[in-house]
């Protein structure tokens, strides 16, 4: 299984325990927890409260992806996570 990096603490895990925020390559799309068969710029987020909030609060996201995200897709990323 492979092991990254979480955006919002830093610490590593395995992927399939943290939520994949991906952008795209040719779309520039932003998708959460895409299948593998998509190919662009990727960034990790534990399943964890504070990690969410660190990442929106800093605005990590936006800096990591090299893209504007959408409240929309904030909101997905609070609901996957339980943040309300």
């Amino acid at each position: 299984m492979p092991i990254r990096k979480c955006l919002g603490c830093n610490k590593i895990n395995e992927s399939s325990q943290m939520v994949k925020i991906t952008r795209v390559h040719n779309t520039r799309n932003i998708l959460i927890n895409p299948p593998s068969t998509y190919f662009g710029r990727s960034s990790y987020i534990c399943y964890n409260k504070e990690c969410v909030q660190n990442v929106i609060k800093r605005k990590k996201l936006p800096k990591s992806l090299k893209t504007e995200i959408s409240q929309e897709i904030i909101e997905q990323i609070k609901n996957l996570t339980g943040i309300k």
